[in-house]
C-alpha cells in the first residue's frame, strides 16, 4: 500500500514540476550504479544489493524512475538529501539501472521454511 501511495505522488509531483520524464530519463548501467552504490555509500543503509536493513528500507525492485529521483532529492525521513551537486541524474539512473538488475526475491509462498 505504501509503494503505490508513494508511486502515485511521486508521478503526480513529477509530472506536475518536470522531474524526468520517461522520454527524458537518463539510460544507466548497473556496473557503473553498483560502483555508485557502494562509493556514495548508499550499502551503508540499504545493504550491498539493496535489499535493506534496520537503518534503511530495502530498494529493490526500484520504484519507478521519478519516484526514485524524488526521493532522492527530497527524502521523506532521516536520509540527507542528494542534490544534483552530490548525485547528477545520470548518475541515479546507474543507480537505479543497478538496482533493477538485481534479482526478484522469491515469493514467501515458496519459501518452505516460511510455511
Amino acid at each position: 500500500m505504501y509503494r503505490i501511495f508513494a508511486v502515485v505522488f511521486a508521478l503526480a509531483v513529477g509530472s506536475a514540476t518536470g522531474i524526468a520524464s520517461a522520454q527524458d530519463e537518463p539510460k544507466g548501467t548497473p556496473q557503473a550504479g553498483k560502483q555508485l552504490f557502494e562509493v556514495k555509500g548508499c550499502y551503508s543503509c540499504h545493504g550491498f544489493v539493496g535489499q535493506g536493513s534496520r537503518e534503511g528500507p530495502r530498494l529493490t525492485p526500484p520504484l519507478a524512475y521519478s519516484a526514485f529521483l524524488l526521493q532522492l532529492r527530497t527524502p521523506r525521513a532521516i536520509m540527507p538529501p542528494y542534490e544534483q551537486a552530490l548525485v547528477s541524474d545520470q548518475q541515479a539512473a546507474d543507480i537505479h539501472a543497478y538496482l533493477a538488475s538485481q534479482p526478484k526475491p522469491p515469493d514467501p509462498k515458496t519459501v518452505r521454511l516460511l510455511q
